[in-house]
């Protein structure tokens, strides 16, 4: 059986732990060449021993996607690595502070966007170029289901999600003519460490299916949206989340 994604090229920002991760290591399974991607070059190293890849087949950039100058290496270093850019996920952020409106400082504001929202202009604006030049590509920006309805005690997080949303769509709308996909995934609670971090319980109680969200669900979606068979899908918001939201 061919690999699903045979001969594509994709940069995975976020990908030394959870989601990231787990996308990165479905693209490679299927036979992508991988840029991952993540601010910290210890979790890289992790990331890597334990995919154990083809050499031949991924390259480590640690980079501050909130950056521009970082964004744009990134980039330069995937096209050098591999010739071109034919996936982008965009999955790179922080989580919640679980603070109300009144007790929110302006400097975490800003953080929570730049990191949750800017890093997806950024990370598009550089490799939308490459995708018009290659007459294709895949854009993949991970959301929330925060995003779609809102939570007490993450108002920056939401707008930031809620953000990646109306990027999306918008952005869609712009590259179509292109041949440009560009979707977004807005998981619900999924068992990652940052989930872990600011705690379960009260998000476990609207799930419906039997267990929680585990990264995999979100990669193999990942999967299907990098590859040809979702090439007419495009400007879509794809909710996985157990029934939580339906």
């Amino acid at each position: 059986m061919t690999a699903r994604l045979a001969n594509k090229r994709a940069i995975v920002t976020g990908a030394g732990r959870g989601i990231g991760r787990a996308i990165a290591a479905a693209f490679l399974r299927e036979g992508a060449r991988v840029v991952l991607n993540d601010i910290n070059a210890s979790l890289l190293e992790e990331a890597v021993a334990a995919l154990d890849p083809d050499p031949q087949q991924y390259r480590t950039v640690t980079a501050d996607v909130s950056d521009p100058v970082a964004v744009r290496e990134l980039v330069a270093q995937a096209r050098e690595a591999f010739g071109g850019v034919d996936v982008l996920v965009n999955n790179a952020g922080i989580g919640g502070i679980g603070k109300t409106l009144l007790e929110l400082s302006l400097d975490e504001w800003h953080r929570m966007i730049e990191v949750d929202l800017t890093s997806v202009f950024l990370c598009c604006q550089a490799v939308v170029p490459l995708m018009i030049e290659q007459g294709r590509g895949s854009i993949i920006n991970i959301s929330s289901i925060t995003g779609v309805e809102g939570t007490a005690g993450s108002i920056p997080y939401a707008a930031a999600k809620a953000g990646v949303i109306g990027l999306t769509k918008s952005l869609a709308k712009e590259v179509a003519q292109h041949r440009i996909n560009v979707n977004a995934i807005a998981p619900g609670l999924i068992d990652t460490e940052m989930s872990r971090a600011r705690g379960q319980e009260q998000s476990r109680k609207a799930v419906l299916w039997p267990r929680i969200g585990q990264p995999e669900d979100i990669a193999w979606l990942a999967v299907y949206l990098a590859s040809d068979e979702s090439e007419f899908m495009t400007g879509q918001v794809l909710g996985i989340n157990g029934g939580a939201r339906m």
